[in-house]
């Protein structure tokens, strides 16, 4: 395979020479008020580069084209009297595609006629202004071009402070010690399934890599805590994410194959003479030809409608399709003797189906701002089996057998209205019918027939209202909101107050702070499933209240040069009203993926989480760029026995440091290299009661003692390397990324071992190659 690929890039080398002039592309984009999103008009666009004479200006709808741009990276500067003067940096233009841009200007609070120059652009800035702490930019570039990015923005966001989802077995986000099922998935402003493959069982909140494709995906925004008002139902962070509407005057296509698998793309408009465009992206794993026993497949899409009168209409969806099947290993005639532990013997199938469709609308109002409203149908569906070989190795005994449906039906809108340069508001409401089918199957003990222990049903609503604030005084800037949460099952509710301020000493240096209360609900299926009570079944968790978090975030932002940034961010999260079973070690913040809780549930727990997060961010300058964050923190909660522990998350201390450097080669061609080393405070387990494991011949844990095991730390090395290879009206992309080159070791527990009689360690080693060949073309 290697040889092929090699093969293939040098063939690509060898026909491209002739092609070393007049390797052009285009720049097209859009200039809007940053506030109101309204269009701007009469901006002149011109590009920095002292080789270049190029610029132009918007039209009526603030529409720009730069032509016959050489490809490369630019700078591109935007300005107009009244507004201050914006600069985008690292402009990437190719022969396949054209760069397409959304630029948003900030109205100048000083005089109409004087115009303020910013001489950078604030990439350490999140899109959504309502921030101000604990928030980060996501280019989605950037997750091909970093290295552990892997084409995947949940794996991109394990870069910034705080951030981690392990050594590469999964994507599911720890943030600042929280559970990945405390993150908030969202896209187009609508909160979503759990958008990644294998996410129900590898966890809530992640997965094995996104079904999201950078291909599709907008520039969108990382919250890691005290997020503004607009979101809820969600106690650690949220990803909001953007599908960018497809370009309305070229048609564009690509076709990726490589060690993943399969990847299409296209983009274009329906005509012409249309506005209208579309985009969709279609992927197909090949896991399974590598014998891993995994199949994936998903698309997104997005149908843009502009009119001239009644606004935008898009119709959107994302959809995928995982398949797992993992069987004993039979391939040599030794393989019985091989087989050790009982993974070795277990038969494991699962498919899983997730789809969101959603349909918006947004219209512009009198130039001061807009109404975006959208409906979305979301599904997901788990039919998972779990068997086991006897001790003869002859009989297959079934263990589990999940059935699991869940059906969502939402209707958000908002309201962002600039009252004038110094005051924003933003309100809106999000309506959500929740609907759920689950039946869980399952042997008492080993050999004995599937018992039904849940056969469940129901439905709620979830209602949702915020309003929030924008006022810039100065040099002063304060965000207050509001997010009330209303869950129609039990009446449970959470009025939810949020507040985010800064100051700017001057130029170079900002404090920031924030505060905000947040809560979340439970899976629906915790609330109504049959708790046995004697000899009947009651649901004793239909009055369980909402878990509730109380954040405090203070900053320091400081620019030591136009491209070099830090970021000091000291936090304390105190969460409480924690659902707990009384007199056990069980919380809801250390829950990963138990479809199922047979007792009963109070809500008298809590937690705390304390830490301070830094980072140093030298953003791409002639080629060059790094990243350095380290983030210390302790995070512990209080079970149901009133004991104080470490959380299943408290790695105590994670760090990243990422370098890399761009090449023009033959002013035509790009060359990429970057390494990342990740540093992660060791996991967390229970210790085990040996004696006790032996007799039963099966790992007993002591949760006495829980989460008192941290393993060691681990060290991860990833890296990066492409090369763009662009031709007329062509491109090609060649990509080598390698996940855990230096092969850290991700710690599973114990297992027993039944030919030893004897507990090991359980480790695994997730090394992900992947070598992969792009062409783009017009």
């Amino acid at each position: 395979m290697i040889k092929i690929y090699c093969s293939l890039l040098l063939f690509i080398c060898f026909t491209t020479v002739s092609f070393t002039q007049n390797i052009t592309g285009d720049i097209r984009g859009e200039v809007v008020d940053l506030n109101s999103e309204s269009a701007l008009p009469f901006v002149k666009i011109k590009i920095l580069d002292s080789s270049l004479n190029k610029g132009t200006i918007t039209d009526e709808n603030g529409k720009f084209v730069l032509e016959n741009i050489p490809v490369g990276r630019y700078k591109i500067n935007a300005s107009f009297v009244g507004y201050e003067t914006t600069l985008l940096s690292d402009v990437l233009v190719t022969s396949g595609n054209n760069s397409s841009l959304r630029i948003k200007m900030k109205e100048s609070l000083t005089s109409f006629d004087e115009v303020v120059v910013r001489a950078r652009q604030e990439k350490e800035k999140p899109l959504n202004k309502m921030a101000t702490v604990s928030a980060k930019q996501l280019n989605m570039e950037e997750a091909n071009r970093f290295a552990g990015g892997f084409d995947d923005p949940a794996r991109l966001v394990t870069s910034f402070a705080g951030v981690t989802s392990g050594t590469g077995d999964g994507n599911g986000l720890s943030v600042r010690g929280n559970s990945p099922k405390s993150t908030l998935w969202q896209i187009e402003g609508v909160p979503v399934p759990n958008p990644n493959h294998f996410g129900e069982i590898n966890g809530f909140g992640g997965g094995g890599i996104t079904a999201l494709s950078i291909k599709t995906m907008g520039n969108s925004d990382f919250f890691t805590g005290a997020f503004p008002a607009e979101y809820g139902n969600a106690l650690s962070s949220v990803f909001d994410l953007s599908i960018r509407k497809g370009n309305p005057t070229k048609h564009h296509h690509s076709l990726q194959v490589g060690f993943l698998g399969l990847d299409v793309a296209s983009e274009g408009p329906f005509t012409k003479k249309s506005n209208a465009s579309y985009l969709f992206n279609y992927r197909y794993s090949t896991l399974s030809l590598l014998g891993l026993g995994l199949d994936y497949q998903d698309l997104s899409f997005k149908l843009n409608f502009p009119t001239k009168k009644a606004g935008t209409f898009s119709v959107w969806g994302l959809g995928l399709i995982d398949a797992v099947n993992s069987k004993p290993d039979t391939d040599t005639l030794e393989a019985e003797t091989k087989w050790q532990y009982y993974d070795d013997i277990t038969t494991e199938s699962a498919k899983i189906s997730t789809g969101v469709g959603g349909l918006s609308h947004k219209i512009m109002i009198a130039k001061k701002g807009y109404l975006k409203t959208t409906a979305t149908v979301s599904y997901n569906s788990l039919d998972f089996n779990l068997s086991r070989l006897d001790s003869t190795f002859t009989s297959d005994f079934p263990q589990k057998d999940i059935d699991y449906h869940a059906l969502d039906y939402r209707l958000a809108s908002t309201l962002n209205y600039k009252f004038g340069s110094k005051h924003t508001n933003r309100t809106g409401f999000i309506l959500t019918n929740q609907n759920y089918q689950f039946d869980l199957k399952q042997a008492g003990v080993f050999g004995s027939p599937l018992t039904t222990f849940a056969e469940d049903k129901g439905s709620s609503n979830l209602i949702q209202v915020f309003s929030q604030s924008a006022f810039s005084l100065g040099r002063f800037q304060i965000n207050p909101g509001i997010h009330f949460l209303y869950f129609t099952l039990n009446g449970s509710y959470s009025i939810e107050p949020r507040l985010g301020m800064n100051y700017a000493i001057n130029e170079k240096n900002t404090i920031s702070l924030g505060y905000g209360l947040h809560s979340q609900v439970e899976k629906l299926s915790y609330y109504l499933s049959d708790v046995p009570v004697g000899d009947e079944t009651e649901e004793l968790n239909r009055s369980l209240g909402l878990s509730k978090s109380h954040h405090f975030v203070l900053g320091y932002d400081k620019m030591f040069s136009p491209n070099t940034h830090l970021r000091i961010e000291p936090y304390v999260q105190y969460h409480f009203n924690v659902p707990v079973i009384q007199n056990d070690y069980f919380s809801m913040l250390n829950l990963t993926n138990e479809f199922f809780i047979n007792q009963q549930l109070v809500n008298e727990g809590s937690g705390q989480n304390i830490g301070i997060d830094f980072t140093l961010e030298q953003f791409m300058n002639k080629g060059f760029y790094y990243l350095v964050t380290l983030s210390i923190f302790d995070s512990k909660y209080v079970d149901g026995n009133g004991i104080e522990r470490p959380t299943a998350y408290n790695r105590n201390a994670i760090g990243n440091f990422l370098i890399g450097k761009e090449w023009l080669i033959k002013k035509k061609n790009l060359l990429t290299a970057n390494v990342k080393y990740t540093y992660l405070g060791g996991s967390r387990t229970h210790p085990i009661n040996e004696e006790l494991s032996l007799q039963n011949k099966e790992v007993v844990e002591d949760y006495t003692q829980a989460f008192s095991v941290q393993n060691p730390a681990a060290h991860v090395v990833s890296v990066t390397t492409t090369y763009r290879i662009n031709a007329k009206k062509t491109s090609h992309l060649i990509s080598l990324q390698i996940l855990n080159v230096s092969g850290a070791k991700e710690y599973l527990g114990y297992q027993y071992n039944f030919r030893n009689h004897s507990i090991d360690s359980n480790t695994d080693v997730i090394l992900i190659p992947n070598l992969s060949y792009r062409f783009e073309f017009k």
